[in-house]
C-alpha cells in the first residue's frame, strides 16, 4: 500500500463530519449563566463539544494504532523511540499548521460570512439545516460501525509502517514519502482534522458567543481522546454496543427535528405557513425544558403541514435506509470473509512451497 493511498484512506471516516453541522439549529442548546444585569452568558456550546469530540476521536484512533504497530514491530528500544519521535513530530507540526490556518480563516470568515448571514437569516438557517440533516444522518449510520474503525485502520497502516521500519533498519535507500511516512501520516491527519474543526466552529460562531467555546472545546477533545483510548483497548464490548446504539438513536432524533425545523425556516422565509396548530405556550425560546426539547427533537409550539409531513417522511426514509444498509453490510462481511480465507490459503500454499 502506498503512502498516498493511506492519505486517501482518511476519507473513510471523513463523511461523518455531520455532527459538526448541528450548527445553527443547536445554538439554543447551550448551558448558560445569568449575570446580575439579567443577560444570559453562554459558557458551554454543545455543537462545539461534538465538533472537537468527533475530530479528536478519529485522530486518536489513528495515532494509537500507529504507536501500537511500532511497539509490535520494533524490539530495539532506541529505534522504537526514534520512530515514535517521528510520529509525535508530525502531530506537533500538524497542530501548529492548523492553528495558523485557523487564524487566517477566521479573520476572513467573520468579515465576509457574517454579513451574508445577517442579510437573510431564515434562508441560511434552512439551507444549513438541510446540509446538517444529510451529514448527521450519515454520521448516525456510521456510528453503528464505529467498533470496526480500529481494525480497518490497523489493516491500512500495517504495511506502510512495517515497510518504513524495515527499510530504515536495513539502511536501504528510501523515497522521500517512504522515508518520512511516520511523520507525514500523523501530520496529514492532524492538519485535516484541525482545519475541518476550524471551519465548522466558524459556522456556529455566526450566532454564538466566544465565551461558549473554550470549555466545550477542551471537554470535547478530552472525551474524544478518552473514547479513542477505550475503543483501542477494547473495553466492555456489550456496554460499547449499547453506547453506539444510544448515540445512533440520539443523532437520528436530532436530524429529524432539524429536517422539520429547516422546512419551517423555508416557510417563514417565503411567508407560506399553513398552520395545523399554535399552542401559544411552551415556546422553544423559553428557558428550561422547552429550549432543550427544541435543541434535541426540534420541538416548536406551532406546527404546519410542511413541518409535520417532513418529520414523518424523514423517519420513513431512515427505516428503509437501515434495512438496505443491513443487507449491504451482511454482503460485505461475507465477501471479506471469503477474501480473507482465500488469502490465508494462498499464504499457506506459498509457505509450504518454500519449505519444500
Amino acid at each position: 500500500m502506498e503512502v498516498a493511498t493511506i492519505y486517501g484512506c482518511s476519507s473513510t471516516i471523513s463523511y461523518i463530519e455531520g455532527i459538526s453541522f448541528v450548527i445553527h439549529e443547536l445554538v439554543l442548546n447551550r448551558f448558560s449563566i445569568r449575570r446580575r444585569n439579567a443577560k444570559m452568558v453562554q459558557v458551554f456550546s454543545v455543537p462545539a463539544f461534538f465538533i472537537l469530540f468527533r475530530e479528536t476521536l478519529e485522530a486518536s484512533i489513528i495515532l494509537s494504532v500507529m504507536m501500537s504497530l511500532l511497539t509490535k514491530i520494533i524490539d530495539d528500544k532506541a529505534m522504537r523511540r526514534k520512530m515514535q519521535k517521528q510520529v509525535w513530530a508530525g502531530v506537533v507540526a500538524g497542530v501548529v499548521l492548523s492553528l495558523c490556518a485557523a487564524a487566517v480563516f477566521l479573520s476572513l470568515y467573520y468579515t465576509v460570512a457574517k454579513k451574508a448571514w445577517d442579510s437573510s437569516e431564515s434562508l441560511w438557517e434552512g439551507i444549513l439545516g438541510m446540509i446538517a440533516v444529510v451529514l448527521i444522518t450519515l454520521m448516525a449510520f456510521s456510528m453503528i460501525r464505529i467498533d470496526t474503525w480500529r481494525a480497518k485502520w490497523e489493516k491500512k497502516l500495517t504495511k506502510v509502517t512495517t515497510d518504513s521500519v524495515e527499510k530504515h533498519a536495513s539502511g536501504e535507500l528510501q523515497s522521500k514519502k517512504s522515508k518520512y511516512a511516520l511523520f507525514l501520516i500523523p501530520f496529514t491527519v492532524v492538519v485535516r482534522e484541525g482545519v475541518e474543526a476550524v471551519i465548522f466552529l466558524g459556522g456556529i460562531g455566526l450566532e454564538g458567543s466566544g465565551t461558549a467555546y473554550p470549555l466545550a472545546a477542551v471537554t470535547g477533545a478530552a472525551c474524544g481522546i478518552l473514547v479513542g483510548f477505550l475503543l483501542y483497548k477494547g473495553g466492555n464490548h456489550v456496554a460499547f454496543k449499547w453506547f453506539l446504539g444510544a448515540s445512533t438513536v440520539l443523532l437520528l432524533v436530532i436530524a429529524a427535528g432539524l429536517f422539520s425545523g429547516s422546512v419551517h425556516e423555508f416557510e417563514e422565509y417565503t411567508e407560506n405557513e399553513d398552520f395545523v396548530w399554535q399552542l401559544h405556550c411552551c415556546h422553544e425560546d423559553d428557558d428550561g425544558i422547552w429550549k432543550l426539547l427544541n435543541a434535541v427533537v426540534g420541538w416548536r409550539d406551532e406546527a404546519t403541514v410542511g413541518t409535520l409531513t417532513s418529520y414523518f417522511l424523514y423517519w420513513g426514509f431512515v427505516l428503509v435506509a437501515l434495512l438496505v444498509l443491513r443487507l449491504k453490510w451482511k454482503r460485505d462481511a461475507e465477501r471479506d470473509a471469503i477474501r480473507d480465507a482465500e488469502q490465508s490459503r494462498m499464504a499457506n500454499t506459498r509457505a509450504g512451497t518454500s519449505s519444500v
